[in-house]
């Protein structure tokens, strides 16, 4: 009796454990994912100075004059 007593709450144990694992398995990507978005979301919220805008370049931009 004692080994089939063991056996059956090994088998209704084993699909919760599967259960917990896969959930946080989901909640860590989840939680990755929107770290994720959220560097990006900032990253492309700076203002980014394209390299041919720079004062003097080819863009037709002059540069300022310091004041004597």
């Amino acid at each position: 009796m004692g080994w089939r007593g063991l056996a059956s709450r090994e088998t209704c144990l084993l699909p919760v454990t599967r259960l917990i694992i896969v959930f946080l398995m989901m909640g860590s990507f989840a939680l990755m994912f929107a770290e994720l978005v959220r560097h990006s979301e900032e990253m492309s919220m700076r203002p980014q100075q394209p390299a041919a805008s720079r004062c003097g370049d080819a863009a037709g931009m002059p540069c300022p004059q310091r004041a004597l």
